[in-house]
């Protein structure tokens, strides 16, 4: 685990500006050269500052990630993340055998900063999305809401911003199939969002998650309590959103150091 600026939301969609960037971080200089004018980038991070000190090093050390190998880093950006700053990294290699990524977030007014391991070598790290670190890691974020989720919309851009924390930017949202009604929030205050790894494609399995939320009650913020997973054989009950906003925006750069 680790070391240890509210808006309305007013929009139901989340919005992920992911500018990639290739860092090696090895000095102040490189880094600088990395910026363009006109996005935003990793480099322009308080939190990958934070990383660069001998706090952060030994926090990401104690995972076995140095940042004296190159990485990608993806900036994940949202209303839902107004008061955290999260970073997705990807260890750049030439071995084709590894793929190893993590996430690090940290929540405005909490002195901890959560690493998350999404893959290792080529694998997806077992059980990422119901792991107990997790779940407490984005739940630090629920707490930080000036205004909790309410809708089946904004339920389903919270779930899409915690599966890219996972480095599933791309998860969309499973909608109902026609003549039936979107499912609701249960009368003893639970929220179900189910998310697919794409769009759907007849006869062609998917991956499908199954996100579980509390609504807020008094006192009590909203949190994640659940998450399961299962592949689907066929994508012929599957249906996206067509011809609206899926409320991911993805914009990239890349930059040689």
């Amino acid at each position: 685990m680790g070391h240890s600026g509210a808006k309305t939301m007013k929009t139901a969609h989340i919005f992920l500006a992911i500018p990639l960037l290739l860092l090696p971080l090895r000095t102040q200089a490189q880094k600088q050269q990395t910026r363009t004018a006109d996005a935003l980038s990793c480099a322009d991070s308080p939190l990958l500052d934070e990383l660069g000190k001998e706090s952060g090093k030994a926090i990401l050390s104690s995972y076995g990630y140095q940042f004296n190998e190159p990485w990608e880093c993806t900036k994940i950006e949202s209303p839902w993340a107004a008061r955290a700053s999260l970073l997705h990294f990807r260890k750049i290699s030439a071995r084709t055998d590894d793929a190893t990524a993590f996430s690090v977030m940290e929540v405005t007014g909490v002195t901890q900063i959560w690493v998350i391991p999404t893959e290792s070598g080529m694998l997806e790290v077992p059980n990422v999305e119901s792991d107990p670190h997790n779940l407490a890691a984005f739940n630090a974020l629920l707490r930080s809401l000036p205004k909790p989720p309410s809708g089946p919309i904004e339920w389903n851009a919270v779930g899409k911003l915690y599966m890219a924390l996972l480095g599933h930017a791309g998860a969309v949202p499973i909608e109902p199939l026609p003549g039936r009604q979107p499912d609701s929030c249960s009368a003893d205050g639970e929220c179900t969002v189910a998310l697919s790894d794409r769009a759907p494609h007849p006869k062609e399995p998917y991956t499908k998650w199954t996100l579980t939320f509390s609504v807020a009650n008094g006192s009590n913020p909203a949190r994640l309590t659940d998450v399961a997973r299962e592949v689907v054989s066929s994508a012929e009950s599957l249906t996206c959103p067509i011809g609206q906003p899926n409320g991911v925006m993805l914009s990239h750069e890349s930059a040689h150091v």
